[in-house]
């Protein structure tokens, strides 16, 4: 296997490198422990991760626990309406005060019964009247940095982070008519897959495997023939994207469930006529149709699994106004993620073989490129 340093060389290559010239990412790239290990360092534990949507706590009380790179956290909001991340080690001896999901009004630890509010302060210690080193104000839990963006939730690691926007404001521009902010989830999708978070990532940014693995599925009314590149992201490098074009035949009348419906008025012809996939670095993805939106968040669980949160969004009045053809939605948005979870446990298997290669990229996907030039420029540096 690769040394660490012959790895960073490798990626360091890709930086201004044409990307006709463009070849995958080095076999050892996606097992490598200490590679893994510099990702979640230097990328994951500084990135704003995706860790669910506002809908998941709509209420004061509701809670949902979730691991961010080893941290255990539990999104929730508060008896006064402000949704915080928490993380659950009881201040006593680290216990888990909650876990799963659900609504609480206060977080009882199981292990001594140390109660704390909503806002993570201490409410109550049983028996340590007589401790000469318990301070009640100091025992409170920590609190991560929690953002919003148009109804998704992004934690940070990193305190001294820029604020999310930064991040997501040039993607954002790109997004605006799809109205993401009227949106809500009718298809939830939260599972691991066995491979290196760089395959799922590669996956979920071109639409150039239509044309294979979701040949019977989202790729009947979006070939991978389709693929065309808006102008180029932002300089700033936050994300990438690619469009892909309806097939003729699809376009106007048709009872295919995936058509648009609803208020487009807000659409250009060009986002109604064609899928938009979006990437922001370092893993969160949007497939984009005109009121819907099949998202996808990536956290590495070491070199060989991925943890995947995700789910498909729609326009809030299309789920009472058309209900049977959300669940048709959801059931093909279902099949296409068993889909994508094939392609990565596949892909981690065959990059184990002595022989694997390191493929020429097709200019359909140039998205990925412009990913491993993300992944140089941040690990590698100059």
């Amino acid at each position: 296997m690769k040394s660490l340093d012959e790895l960073l060389d490798d990626l360091a290559d890709y930086v201004g490198i044409s990307e006709s010239s463009c070849v995958s990412l080095p076999p050892d790239a996606y097992l490598s422990k200490e590679l893994a290990a510099l990702e979640v360092a230097t990328i994951f534990e500084r990135s704003w991760l995706c860790v669910g949507r506002e809908e998941y706590a709509p209420r004061p009380g509701d809670y949902y626990t979730i691991d961010v790179m080893g941290e255990p956290v539990v999104i929730v909001r508060g008896m006064d309406g402000v949704l915080r991340a928490l993380n659950t080690a009881c201040r006593h001896r680290a216990m888990p005060v909650v876990t799963g999901k659900g609504h609480a009004s206060r977080f009882v630890c199981p292990y001594h019964s140390w109660t704390y509010g909503t806002d993570g302060r201490l409410i109550g210690a049983p028996h340590m009247e007589g401790s000469t080193v318990f301070d009640r104000a100091a025992c409170r839990l920590p609190e991560y940095r929690l953002e919003s963006w148009r109804g998704f939730l992004f934690v940070n690691l990193d305190d001294d982070a820029d604020p999310l926007e930064v991040t997501m404001a040039p993607m954002g521009r790109a997004t605006a008519n799809y109205r993401i902010e009227d949106q809500t989830e009718v298809f939830h999708y939260e599972t691991t897959w066995d491979g290196n978070w760089k395959l799922s990532a590669e996956n979920s940014m071109e639409y150039y495997h239509h044309i294979g693995l979701h040949a019977g599925t989202v790729g009947v009314q979006m070939p991978a023939k389709g693929t065309y590149f808006p102008e180029e992201p932002a300089v700033d490098h936050t994300f990438t994207h690619e469009r892909c074009r309806i097939g003729e035949e699809f376009l106007g009348a048709s009872d295919h469930p995936l058509n648009p419906r609803g208020d487009l008025g807000s659409l250009t012809r060009e986002e109604k006529e064609t899928g938009y996939l979006v990437y922001v670095f370092p893993a969160f993805t949007m497939a984009m149709r005109a009121g819907s939106n099949n998202w996808l968040s990536f956290r590495p669980d070491g070199p060989d699994r991925t943890r995947v949160l995700g789910g498909y969004l729609v326009w809030k009045d299309l789920v009472s106004s058309d209900p049977e053809t959300m669940r048709a939605r959801a059931e093909l948005i279902e099949k296409v993620n068993a889909e994508d979870a094939l392609a990565t446990t596949e892909l981690a298997r065959t990059m184990k073989s002595r022989k694997a290669p390191r493929g020429p990229l097709s200019p359909f996907e140039k998205t990925l490129a412009q990913f491993y030039a993300y992944l140089g420029r941040t690990l590698a540096g100059a």
